[in-house]
């Protein structure tokens, strides 16, 4: 019997049986005696998939990733003399700091899964009534520049060694994969306050050096404008088609009453079909590209990073969506108008109707009809209308 990836296979049931084994001989053998049977079928599929759903899904990450720790209250009572003998310079903040509660709050991911965590964040403050030392583990740290609710954001990597000056360690990290039906917003606000009213509008801070940097940006451009975000995307069911796009586009062409701003980064699109075209891609960081969309009539793009920065604007929002439906990721703030762009098919949204989390590409149809999926005339009349009101 042929078996792939054997090597790695056995490597599973061996550390399955040994984990039993320090519980339970008995149920070490009986595992073995399982493995032994189903081994025996000839069967390698079976057996692979017994040994996936047996061995790895129960002993997976086992091992504590966070080891929390802190000298026990003795320490202080049997050196109390000496401790307060040396702690006459320590300033009354700090020793208001150091008797704040102390949370980690741990989410990886794209940016636009951070910047969904902001207002959980700021909730969370907000229920200390700000008595509380927040720290963000993430790689995409430019989220909480001059974010006044944070007190540090730190590398993932630095937790390899474990975590020992936090009262509270909570890891968001597949919070929302888990539940695909659930928007991030809630799935984070159910972990971290258990609750889901609260103020659920993102946010960004920018600096008075970005205010006026977008200010003389602005005033340069000269006149209204739509900002664009013509994403690429690695998942051919998130980019839309260039058909879509281009019929799109050409609509916003056509008409005279305000410019368009392309943004996002250089691996996007920017197409130029007239002099009221820009390409401001990679120009602006998080904080100025916010205040670029607050001051447009618009933010126009698909279910990806540069959206969930319109979502910290009052700005109106069109935004194309597929695999992901539109209310697990659309803008939950209490102003501004927001209008969906979907697919017309019955499996729109396959992401969110899944049973189990796919945080990977995943096409139900397997043809990825949901990118072209859409009626490019009334799409294009419909995202022009909704410029146009006021």
């Amino acid at each position: 019997m042929r078996f792939g990836k054997t090597l790695y296979f056995y490597a599973l049931l061996m550390k399955a049986i040994f984990q039993e084994w320090k519980k339970s001989s008995r149920t070490a053998f009986a595992l073995l005696s399982e493995s032994w049977r189903l081994y025996r079928t000839n069967n390698a599929q079976i057996f692979m998939q017994w040994v996936m759903a047996r061995c790895l899904i129960p002993n997976y990450r086992r091992k504590v990733k966070i080891k929390l720790g802190r000298p026990s209250p003795t320490i202080f009572r049997k050196f109390h003399e000496e401790i307060k003998a040396d702690a006459a310079w320590i300033s009354t903040a700090a020793i208001q700091s150091r008797q704040k509660p102390k949370y980690l709050i741990i989410r990886d991911g794209a940016m636009g899964d951070v910047l969904m965590l902001t207002p959980v964040v700021r909730a969370l403050h907000a229920r200390h009534g700000g008595d509380i030392a927040i720290d963000i583990a993430t790689q995409a740290k430019a989220v909480f520049d001059n974010n006044p609710f944070v007190r540090a954001v730190v590398s993932p990597k630095a937790l390899k060694h474990g975590v020992h000056t936090y009262d509270v360690v909570i890891e968001l990290n597949d919070a929302y994969e888990r539940s695909p039906d659930t928007h991030p917003v809630n799935a984070y606000g159910k972990l971290v306050l258990g609750v889901g009213d609260f103020d659920k509008s993102l946010d960004l801070h920018p600096t008075p050096e970005d205010i006026r940097l977008i200010d003389s940006v602005v005033a340069e451009i000269g006149g209204p404008y739509v900002v664009v975000h013509h994403f690429r995307h690695e998942w051919p069911n998130r980019e839309i088609a260039p058909a879509v796009w281009g019929g799109l586009l050409s609509g916003l062409a056509q008409q005279k009453r305000f410019k368009v701003i392309y943004v996002g980064v250089d691996r996007d699109y920017a197409e130029i079909l007239s002099d009221d075209f820009q390409d401001h891609r990679g120009k602006y960081s998080i904080q100025q590209l916010s205040l670029l969309i607050a001051n447009s009539e618009g933010f126009l793009g698909g279910d990806s990073g540069p959206s969930h920065i319109a979502a910290t604007t009052n700005a109106p929002m069109c935004i194309f969506y597929t695999c992901a439906h539109h209310e697990a990721r659309m803008p939950l703030r209490s102003v501004g108008r927001f209008l969906p762009l979907k697919p017309d098919l019955d499996c729109y949204g396959c992401l969110t109707h899944s049973p189990i989390p796919r945080p990977g590409y995943f096409c139900s149809r397997g043809d990825n009809a949901c990118v072209r999926a859409f009626d490019i005339p009334a799409i294009t009349n419909r995202v022009l209308s909704f410029f146009e009101q006021k």
